[in-house]
């Protein structure tokens, strides 16, 4: 886990979308936002890292 300051950061998504990512947790014995952490850290690392593997469809504008 990363040490150091934390931020509060609310997420406001569909109901579906929601349960999705809580199914998904699950699955990964994870808490939600937990999930969701891994998610965007994922996410960001491949932006600063391999930005070639990302298709368009991940292109966030």
């Amino acid at each position: 886990m990363i040490s150091g300051p934390k931020k509060t950061v609310s997420v406001l998504m569909p109901l579906e979308l929601y349960e999705r990512v809580k199914e998904q947790a699950e699955q990964k014995n994870k808490t939600a936002p937990g999930y969701v952490r891994q998610v965007l850290k994922r996410y960001l690392w491949h932006v600063e890292n391999a930005p070639e593997a990302l298709t368009d469809k991940w292109n966030i504008i």
